[in-house]
């Protein structure tokens, strides 16, 4: 793994998994730094770096296929442990506080793109339909409770995330065919920004297949 530091631009690196492993970094010990992690698929096993407890490891969480969706579902400033399903639209979240919960939200093609649309201190599940170019956003777990909006068409590429700094994720999406960034900000209108070329992939959605 590679990181470049903000401060100054130099970067360290460190061996922290192996081939066939999926990034999926998160603050997995709340003391306000981002942990190395990777999920494998082979096992369902997932290798935390932990920045002041040592490395933790995670045993049979996840299956072949499955998509590491690590995210604070419970908001209290630990990410969770968290896989979506793509063949059912399933998600398994571990919990750091109340356990492990299960819910079925999507369906086979979905794509998942948890965040916190809702600006209540946790990730809301979400996903987002090709097909259609639709954002399906669970209001809380196992709620039922939904909204869903039309952004974006079936060639784009999902990158929500707070862009205007208000606490609220935003959707967003990348269109490759034309390096173009649309962003429907929720506090302000319309953003249309042109950065990358034909081919690239925004980091947010670098492993979704």
């Amino acid at each position: 793994m590679y990181v470049l530091r903000s401060e100054d631009f130099s970067y360290y690196a460190l061996p922290f998994g192996t081939n066939g492993d999926i990034p999926a970094p998160g603050k997995f010990d709340n003391d306000g730094k981002a942990d190395h992690a990777v999920f494998r698929p082979s096992t369902g096993t997932w290798y935390i770096r932990k920045s002041r407890n040592g490395i933790a490891v995670q045993q049979g969480f996840g299956l072949a296929g499955d998509i590491p969706v690590a995210n604070d579902f419970d908001g209290d400033g630990v990410t969770d442990i968290a896989i979506y399903r793509p063949s059912n639209g399933q998600w398994w979240i571990n919990r750091s506080t109340g356990g492990v919960v299960a819910l079925t939200f999507g369906a086979a093609g979905d794509l998942p793109v948890p965040g916190a649309y809702t600006g209540l201190g946790f990730a809301n599940v979400a996903f987002w339909r090709p097909s259609t170019g639709e954002w399906f956003v669970l209001r809380y777990l196992n709620s039922g409770s939904y909204y869903s909006i039309p952004f974006g068409l079936p060639t784009d590429i999902p990158a929500p995330g707070d862009f205007d700094g208000d606490n609220k994720y935003d959707t967003a999406v990348f269109r490759p065919s034309e390096g173009l960034w649309y962003i429907q900000r929720s506090a302000g209108p319309l953003v249309v920004h042109q950065f990358g070329l034909s081919g690239d992939r925004p980091v947010q959605s670098s492993y979704i297949p």
